[in-house]
């Protein structure tokens, strides 16, 4: 505490208030004291001065001689009195003094003596006079008229010497200054230990927030006191513990906030999407795996360095820019020709003002592009194939009406072909919603274990009597046992049966089509093989396309839609199974589906 700066100051500033009080207390009383005597000394030699003209009215005095009995009675008058005393006759000359005083006074010789004669009674305060002219020290003097009736009788004087009253105010004095300097000294200790106990728990205060600055846990602060240091210690002791809890609480957060940071680094890491993060000098701060794939970055020189230096593409550039400039959610689209991709691009700036940087998100749209034009494809495809049979049956009906009705000839071979494009819109209208189904959420279908061997026997019995009508040779290998795959029964049958009616269709009179199913492990393996007109190798990766067809004219002549592989392809896909084709142009081709197998479901 003695080394405290604050101790002293509060310290300095009370004892300079107690003593310059003590001194100011010393001196008013100092200066009213000695007011106070110098009024009671004058009161004094006026009483003096009255006592003793009225013992001399009394004593009949004619203001020129004093008999004894006058003289006995101004001694006995003035023997205890430290004033001197004097008689003047009319003339001024002493009669009689109580020091033996023997002089003669003119009226003007001394003020109080001048004033008394004037006005009857007269004050001075002057230097005592001796017999040999020098001047001593002060005296108070006190003139009066014995009979203010009667002037010649006289008058009387007092003098009081003034050292008697300064050596009275000198002992009060001493006693003044000796109070003063007892209550001062006392009043410096009390206000030592008052500030002491001030300054000393504001000094345990700023240590233990000196701890708290250094990151350690200060003790419980003991200090008892009501008054406002108690509050004040509770206070800090009731911060101390909820800072140290606020302390944990953030050292939890911050193990957490590492925690998501390493998780979403993790997450961002393995997102398909494109994450790059640039600060307000479009700095690359991140980039992902994806965004490093699709814009073909190099991860370990990119960082920190300007996104237009990293990146070498004028589109993204300018997204960044705008994004800044404008606001809200920037789009754009174009082309990575490194990595022959196409990617949709989304910038957004990070809330502030200014805005601290941007992050872009990457798309790569090249499949969904793809899609779309399959779409745009499938759509021109199926308005085609739909506009061919509705024009057929509009002409036949048409021509029917303009008079084909009354020809027996044409009529029944118009209404014959009528029917026949009917018959292939509704298989294509079938196909389609087939299709639709399929690729739709809620496809309907059901994946379990299906007989193969059943499914099979069943389809190749259907299409026996069409093979042999055509002079077509139908076989089946496979075992006589059930053969479980999963797969739906309705779906695997439509399976082989569009893989059979194209080996019928495009087999020739006296070919052969041999129908192959078998368990292999976990797989079921079918195979329809014919020995038909074949499929050139450039054709072989586009025939499960929609609508596609090799020989448009003989697909449709053969009553085709352009839908039977692709619908082949899309239930492989559900049953989580495949399908490949191996041809060669003039020699037929050889159809396999290998789907999933069920035999260890169906024996558990």
């Amino acid at each position: 505490m003695l080394s405290s700066q604050l101790f002293w100051r509060v310290f300095g500033v009370y004892a300079a208030l107690t003593i310059g009080t003590a001194l100011a207390f010393v001196v008013i009383l100092t200066a009213q004291q000695h007011d106070a005597v110098r009024n009671q000394a004058r009161q004094r030699v006026h009483e003096d001065a009255a006592m003793l003209a009225t013992a001399l009215r009394s004593a009949t005095f004619d203001g020129r001689t004093l008999t004894e009995d006058v003289r006995s009675l101004l001694d006995e008058l003035t023997r205890s009195d430290s004033s001197r005393f004097a008689v003047l006759d009319e003339s001024l000359q002493i009669l009689w003094s109580s020091h033996g005083e023997q002089q003669v006074w003119e009226h003007d010789t001394t003020p109080e003596v001048a004033a008394a004669v004037e006005s009857g009674k007269g004050f001075s305060e002057r230097p005592l006079s001796t017999a040999d002219g020098r001047e001593a020290a002060n005296g108070m003097y006190y003139a009066a008229l014995i009979d203010p009736q009667q002037p010649s009788a006289g008058l009387v004087r007092v003098m009081l010497p003034l050292k008697l009253i300064t050596d009275d105010l000198s002992a009060a004095h001493y006693q003044l200054w000796g109070a003063a300097a007892t209550i001062g000294i006392l009043a410096l200790a009390i206000t030592y230990v008052v500030v002491g106990r001030i300054i000393g728990p504001l000094e345990t205060l700023t240590q233990a927030a000196q701890q708290i600055i250094e990151g350690k846990q200060p003790p419980e602060l003991n200090i008892r006191s009501s008054n406002e240091i108690g509050t004040l210690a509770k206070v800090f002791n009731s911060m101390s513990r909820q800072l140290a809890a606020r302390i944990g609480d953030l050292q939890e957060e911050r193990q957490h906030l590492e925690t998501n940071h390493q998780r979403l680094e993790t997450v961002l890491g393995a997102m398909f999407e494109g994450v790059i993060a640039v600060d307000d000098e479009e700095r690359i701060l991140f980039a992902n795996n994806a965004a490093i794939r699709l814009m073909d970055l190099k991860p370990t020189s990119m960082l920190g360095r300007p996104i237009w230096e990293a990146i070498r593409h004028r589109t993204l550039q300018e997204l960044v820019r705008l994004a800044v400039s404008e606001g809200g959610l920037q789009r754009i689209e174009f082309d990575v020709a490194r990595t022959q991709s196409t990617v949709a691009a989304t910038a957004s700036r990070l809330p502030g003002d200014p805005p601290p940087g941007v992050v872009i998100v990457i798309h790569d749209v090249t499949e969904l592009r793809r899609l779309e034009n399959l779409r745009r494809d499938f759509v021109q495809n199926v308005s085609h194939e739909l506009k061919t049979p509705l024009s057929s049956i509009s002409a036949y009906a048409d021509t029917l009406l303009e008079g084909g009705l009354e020809d027996p000839d044409c009529n029944r071979q118009f209404v014959e072909r009528i029917s026949e494009q009917a018959d292939r819109l509704h298989h294509l209208i079938l196909d389609l919603l087939a299709l639709a189904r399929m690729e739709s959420a809620d496809d309907g279908f059901e994946v379990e274990p299906v007989d193969v061997t059943r499914v099979l026997s069943a389809s190749i019995d259907a299409h026996a009597g069409v093979a042999q009508s055509k002079r077509i040779t139908l076989l089946s290998e496979g075992p006589a046992t059930p053969v479980w795959g999963l797969a739906d029964d309705e779906g695997l049958r439509t399976i082989i049966d569009n893989l059979l009616d194209n080996a019928v269709n495009y087999t020739p009179a006296g070919g052969r089509i041999t129908v192959r199913w078998k368990a292999s492990g976990d797989r079921v393996t079918l195979q329809v093989q014919d020995t038909g007109v074949g499929i050139a190798r450039e054709h072989q990766q586009r025939i499960f396309q929609r609508f596609y067809r090799i020989d448009k004219a003989r697909s449709r002549e053969l009553g085709g839609t352009g839908l039977g592989l692709s619908i082949v392809k899309h239930l492989c896909q559900v049953f989580g199974g495949t399908v490949s084709i191996a041809s060669q142009l003039g020699q037929g081709s050889t159809f396999t589906v290998e789907l999933r197998s069920a035999d260890q479901l169906v024996a558990a």
